[in-house]
């Protein structure tokens, strides 16, 4: 076990200072000038789904010696409660090699309630006078909600139809072509060619596309976009596209020009970019991409800085949330090409298999909000290089098995707001990779590694670095392996040595005592997400070791203190990837559209398989054969047997299903594979369509009729248990339409058996 230090160790008067820090952040070290009076200018509002920013542009204050505040209360109430702490932007400052340029300051009013009108009061104060305070209201804003004026079946094909169920509208482009605002196409199940939405819609009534059914668009591996909204010289607005399977193509979705757009339960995969803001023109703005799985064609690990991403989003107002993301350079990106960004939101998302970035929120301006995702298996967690002015609220992340840093501060970034992540990885737990930063604030963070603690090399040429009530570990020893720290580039054994200011009440914390934090022996091991579970263990001293912050912690129940890192300890981990069905296949190689989806998603939902390729399983192998030691665990999983301490077969010895075979053997399903003498299984040998009817007949207890329903079982010593899974409904034939046949020498691959035991055991 690590060393705890707890850190109070320091003079009251530091542990004031800091906390006075933490709620007016503000650089310390600007020359004063008496008489330098705060000017209040114009309070920009940015309201999203979940919270309203502010920024409150100044002048004067040259001497950098105002405050804000900002507060907020449902109309009506009495009582006025604080936002998230504040940052401030100020001309001077170089961001990317450059002074800012932008003088304001600027806070998040978070977790608020939809269908809710709320005041909000900002407070400016300078000693040098001209304070003031400003009252106004906002609401939330909402997504788009279809309100068909129309409901317009489209099928596959081309043509016209009346676009009712009986005549639908045939294609999509057909489709979109006829479209007008308040139309809703029921895209029904079947494979359709790429499409062009050209028509907006309004805001009231969004255009539509809402699969139904298996509803596959297919690229045919086009260089283009599969689907494809607006163009180059227009603005396109009002859409919804749910529920569709988008694949097969360059861009998955190539959002052009597009505003107020919602891309909602789909999954996007085989593609080099899922949802792509092309033309990036600065009028981009309300673009949610929610609940997809978006699958990408870019090998990880890798060299270099590949430019596929997955979701990849301009402007200002977007939403991302709670998609699954796998397999691209960065996975997710919020990055304006022209023009100002503000009021973005990233959050609920898993993204792993990132070659650079998980998360991506470059070149934001202000009150951009980043919280509750997971990445793994990427180089790094969140990049913010740079943040121009702030804030950026970064806050409950995990980070698990990163190559680089689990914050990204390069070129010169500036105003962001670090607080309860964790991070565990191999090398250091975090560092600057020697890039300059500045307005910066770590607050109740976990960072783990196996080198230093951190490596922070770069000294602040002005603003500051508030670093206090953070945990720090590194599975090092101290002598041989080196010192823990690197502050300002000076080595420090321990926490206890760091400079007067520096973790004045941090905490050094075991990799221990976080649940299952354990990591693979490289960055490029694979780790299947999820495998981590990272929160804190009994008696960590993560446990009660935080701080409280207005308004970051509103969503999480708290018991006693805050507890570092991204979890309380005792509560349930948070839900990342999509929280609503029907959003395409957990198995990248069982897309929504192939034959045995359906079969595949029910096996996988009820805890039968888990896939093909541990400890990913992100394949199910569909048209490889079952084994005789699968077909145990399936049916083991499946029925739930008993699992004796016995050793009936002598081939069996070692392998990872001996415990399932062993319970088929003693619930009487299998006898052996060699009579008479039934010494052996044959666990690796593949199943046939005719054991495989024996399996499940005696597993079933079925009734065996006396019928001949095929032609080519007559003589097999399965022949009454196939006429039983017949007779049950479990199997028609093995040719149809005709399915005068049933092939019983022939092996059944995992498809076909999780279509067996859907048939047999399903609803």
């Amino acid at each position: 076990m690590l060393q705890r230090v707890t850190g109070h160790r320091r003079n009251a008067f530091i542990a004031v200072a800091c906390f006075a820090a933490l709620v007016a952040i503000a650089p310390t070290d600007a020359a004063a000038a008496p008489g330098d009076a705060v000017v209040a200018g114009d309070l920009r509002i940015d309201p999203g789904p979940e919270h309203i920013g502010v920024r409150w542009s100044i002048s004067g204050d040259n001497d950098l010696d105002s405050s804000m505040t900002l507060e907020f209360r449902e109309s009506g109430s009495s009582t006025w409660l604080p936002a998230a702490m504040p940052v401030r932007a100020y001309p001077t400052i170089i961001v990317n090699g450059s002074p800012l340029g932008l003088n304001y300051w600027a806070a998040s009013a978070m977790f608020l309630e939809h269908g809710t009108t709320y005041e909000l009061r900002a407070t400016i104060t300078d000693p040098d006078g001209g304070g003031e305070t400003r009252t106004t209201t906002a609401a939330l804003t909402r997504g788009l909600v279809p309100a068909p004026l129309r409901t317009i079946y489209v099928a596959p094909g081309s043509g016209s139809g009346t676009g009712t169920i009986a005549d639908p509208i045939r294609g999509l482009q057909t489709a979109a072509d006829m479209a007008q605002p308040g139309d809703t196409f029921i895209v029904t199940a079947g494979t359709y060619e790429p499409f062009q939405i050209m028509n907006s819609g309004s805001e009231n009534f969004p255009i539509a596309f809402l699969g139904s059914g298996h509803a596959v668009v297919d690229g045919g591996n086009t260089d283009r976009g599969v689907v494809t909204v607006g163009n180059y010289d227009r603005t396109t607005s009002h859409i919804v596209i749910s529920e569709l399977t988008i694949q097969n193509g360059h861009w998955g979705i190539d959002a052009q020009n597009t505003q107020d757009i919602s891309i909602q339960a789909n999954s996007i995969r085989d593609v080099d970019f899922g949802v792509y803001n092309r033309r990036g023109n600065a009028v981009e703005a309300r673009q949610e991409v929610c609940n997809n799985v978006i699958t990408g064609r870019t090998e990880w690990p890798q060299a270099g800085i590949p430019s596929e991403r997955g979701i990849d989003l301009r402007g200002t107002g977007n939403v991302v949330c709670h998609n699954t993301v796998r397999y691209f350079g960065d996975c997710i990106s919020i990055q304006p090409s022209t023009g100002d960004s503000f009021g973005n939101d990233v959050y609920g998302n898993d993204a792993a298999f990132c070659v650079d970035d998980g998360i991506e929120i470059d070149y934001n301006q202000s009150n951009v909000r980043v919280w509750r995702n997971r990445v793994t298996n990427a180089r790094m967690g969140v990049s913010v290089q740079p943040i121009a002015g702030g804030p950026a609220y970064i806050f409950r992340n995990e980070f698990f098995n990163l190559q680089s840093v689990p914050i990204k501060m390069h070129n010169d970034t500036t105003g962001f707001v670090v607080a309860h992540n964790t991070g565990v990885k191999v090398g250091d737990g975090h560092g600057d990779n020697g890039a300059m930063w500045r307005n910066a604030t770590f607050r109740n963070n976990v960072f783990i590694g196996t080198r230093y603690a951190f490596e922070f090399t770069t000294v602040a040429d002005e603003g500051f670095r508030d670093f206090d009530y953070n945990a720090w570990g590194t599975t090092r020893e101290i002598g041989s392996g080196g010192p823990w720290f690197k502050w300002d580039n000076v080595r420090y054994d321990r926490i206890a040595d760091l400079p007067a200011g520096v973790e004045d009440h941090g905490v050094e914390i075991g990799i221990l005592e976080l649940v299952g934090a354990g990591l693979p022996a490289n960055w490029d091991v694979v780790v299947a997400p999820g495998t981590a579970d990272l929160r804190p263990a009994s008696g960590s001293v993560a446990i009660n070791g935080g701080i409280p912050l207005d308004n970051l912690n509103d969503d999480v129940t708290i018991v006693g203190a805050p507890d570092m890192g991204a979890f309380e300890y005792g509560f349930a981990l948070p839900e990342y990837g999509p929280t609503i069905a029907g959003v395409g296949s957990r198995f990248i190689d069982v897309p929504e559209g192939h034959t045995f989806f359906g079969d595949v998603e029910w096996l996988a939902g009820e805890g039968i398989t888990k896939g093909c390729n541990p400890p990913l399983n992100d394949r199910y192998c569909p048209d490889q054969p079952v084994t005789r030691g699968e077909m145990a665990a399936f049916l083991d999983r499946a029925l739930n047997l008993d699992n004796p301490d016995k050793d009936t077969f002598s081939d069996d010895d070692g392998s990872i299903f001996e415990s399932n075979i062993e319970a088929l053997a003693e619930a009487g399903i299998t006898k052996g594979c060699n009579p008479p003498f039934n010494t052996r299984y044959c666990p690796n040998q593949p199943v046939t369509r005719g054991e495989m009817a024996a399996f499940l007949d005696r597993a079933l207890n079925l009734d065996n009729p006396d019928k001949d329903t095929f032609s080519d079982d007559d003589g097999s010593i399965f022949e009454s248990n196939i006429e039983a899974l017949a007779e049950a409904g479990i199997t028609k034939g093995c040719n149809p339409p005709l399915n005068t046949r049933y092939c019983p020498n022939q092996p059944v691959t995992r498809a076909q058996m999780a279509a067996f035991l859907n048939r047999a055991l399903g609803d």
